[in-house]
């Protein structure tokens, strides 16, 4: 490669040519600019290799008791609470889960009528029986189960708060009964009465419905069972007209038993007085079915006068009773 140099009058001009040529080295020569070598491209990246372990386990979360806010859009709704649910251990209004209890109760029997009832001295006329008036005595306990209120939807009005309750009730009565004995079917007055101690031990299974979150808790019900009766010192004496003849006789003194079946309507009214303790009075219709005594099986006499046996019979039975109590809850 030769350069040449060229110079003329009043300027300078500078010309660089340069050219291959195979000519002599001897000559004057200019080496050639060095021209900026091309820019390398920038070499492959490699990609890491991939991991042959598998990532580390995230390390749990922290627990917290702190519950997250509700959403806007739910913070307002209404709760619904149940009893497993309830916000103490006797929830937001008092004792309202299922609950056992014991109870006792003492009271009297202010009447006792019986139905198609009579009376007949074995080898007489048969007798109609009259109500009783007399007084009796009326006591018990009951072990049962309150089950835990619910929100019960009646034909009138809003949610009612409800609760139903199971339990098992013995009670005992007694009374001295004197029954007024009639012709049969025709009436008229008194020929004579039938007299005799009653004992009788219900064991009745009743069912309830009680009406909550009241001053005073209203509820009302009733039960079956089984009744055993026992009839002491029974005796019949008759003295008047029967169907017009005049007749005079009596029994002789004797016991029969019964058992029958007992059905029961209750209503009361129950006030919680301290935590576990509760107050009650209860209104009671009792009514025995198809009561029957046997009072021994010798003829009774008019003429002369000798003292047998005799039978009664009715439909049922029923008493009026009024009785007050306490309850305990546990």
């Amino acid at each position: 490669m030769r350069c040449f140099l060229f110079i003329s009058s009043g300027a300078y001009f500078l010309t660089a040519f340069c050219a291959h040529s195979q000519e002599s080295t001897g000559r004057l020569s200019v080496a050639p600019a060095a021209t900026a070598p091309a820019a390398s491209p920038a070499p492959a990246t490699t990609p890491a290799a991939t991991p042959t372990q598998p990532p580390a386990a995230k390390a749990p979360e922290p627990t917290s008791n702190v519950v997250d806010a509700p959403l806007p859009e739910i913070a307002n709704q209404p709760k619904v609470i149940t009893p497993s649910q309830a916000s103490s251990p006797d929830g937001p209004k008092g004792p309202r889960d299922g609950r056992w209890y014991a109870s006792v109760f003492g009271g009297a029997m202010v009447e006792q009528f019986q139905v198609n009832a009579t009376s007949t001295a074995i080898g007489q006329q048969p007798l109609d029986q009259g109500p009783s008036s007399n007084l009796g005595s009326y006591a018990g306990f009951k072990v049962g189960y309150d089950f835990a209120v619910r929100d019960v939807q009646l034909a009138f009005g809003g949610p009612t708060p409800m609760r139903t309750s199971m339990e098992l009730e013995g009670s005992y009565l007694g009374t001295y009964e004197k029954i007024p004995l009639y012709n049969v079917s025709t009436g008229g007055p008194t020929v004579g009465y039938e007299t005799y101690s009653l004992n009788a031990y219900n064991v009745i299974l009743n069912g309830l419905v009680k009406f909550e979150d009241l001053p005073v808790t209203p509820y009302f019900g009733g039960g079956v069972g089984v009744v055993f009766m026992t009839a002491l010192n029974h005796k019949m004496a008759v003295d008047g007209l029967i169907n017009g003849t005049p007749t005079s006789y009596s029994t002789s003194s004797s016991t029969g038993n019964n058992t029958s079946l007992a059905l029961q309507a209750i209503v009361g009214l129950e006030k919680k007085i301290y935590d576990d303790l509760t107050l009650f009075v209860e209104y009671k219709f009792l009514a025995w079915l198809d009561v029957k005594f046997a009072y021994g099986s010798e003829p009774t006499l008019s003429n002369p006068p000798t003292p047998g046996g005799s039978n009664s019979q009715n439909d049922f039975t029923a008493q009026q009773l009024l009785s007050a109590g306490v309850k305990y809850s546990f």
